[in-house]
């Protein structure tokens, strides 16, 4: 490394001490205002994995359910408004477009990217909005709905 370069090489203890979850505000034009979002942290990311699990019957092996994911990144992700597994349920009939706008900012912020989706739902279910942001990317959000 070159003496010319004046980077800071954090301490351990400087990067346990930073602030680095964040909260944003995400505009939902279809739903005529904004949510506040937080990022997740590494241990929020491993746990929502986990518990999105499912074993398949024909295979028995383990796989990511796609559906419970997204569901479980909405829950944790939102912060204000709070939603529950029974709003999320009733937002399932809201705007398909609204709810992408929503999710792909919490993985944006979270740092998940359309390639880490992909891998981890290698088959996306048919319909479910990691197989629309896996395909659709950036697009997503122009649909009319």
């Amino acid at each position: 490394m070159s003496s010319d370069n004046h980077v800071h090489i954090l301490t351990a203890d400087e990067i346990f001490a930073a602030k680095d979850i964040e909260e944003r505000t995400v505009e939902v034009p279809q739903w005529g205002g904004a949510v506040i979002i937080r990022t997740l942290s590494q241990k929020q990311s491993a746990e929502l994995r986990r518990l999105a699990q499912r074993v398949n019957p024909v295979t028995k092996q383990s796989e990511l359910d796609n559906e419970t994911l997204e569901q479980l990144l909405f829950i944790e992700g939102v912060i204000e408004p709070k939603f529950s597994v029974t709003d999320y349920g009733r937002l399932s009939e809201k705007s398909m477009s609204a709810m992408t706008t929503v999710l792909k900012a919490i993985m944006d912020a979270s740092g998940f990217s359309a390639e880490s989706v992909s891998e981890a739902t290698k088959s996306p279910v048919e319909g479910s909005l990691a197989a629309v942001r896996v395909h659709a990317g950036e697009d997503a959000g122009d649909d009319e709905g």
